[in-house]
């Protein structure tokens, strides 16, 4: 049976309000500035976070009670070995 030709590895941030119990209010424009000043940030450095030869399948972006989460799929060709290559 041939193995997949691709490996996959999913990238994580959790981003969290820097005062414990601080929840955003989303309809509050400070809290929007603030969001999108933030993502912009994490956005600026993901493709540091991504290894040569790597590409994003997916991404998507949570908020699970008063925390962000960013999780990104990324991929690669698996190199075949000799051995798979003979069977």
């Amino acid at each position: 049976m041939a193995s997949h030709p691709y490996e996959y590895k999913v990238l994580v941030e959790y981003i969290s309000p820097e005062e414990k119990g601080k929840y955003p209010h989303f309809g509050h424009i400070e809290d929007q500035e603030g969001f999108s000043s933030t993502l912009t940030d994490v956005f600026q450095h993901l493709p540091e976070s991504i290894p040569t030869g790597w590409e994003v399948v997916s991404h998507d972006i949570a908020l699970s009670r008063n925390t962000v989460v960013i999780s990104v799929l990324i991929r690669h060709q698996k190199r075949i070995s000799a051995r798979e290559k003979t069977g």
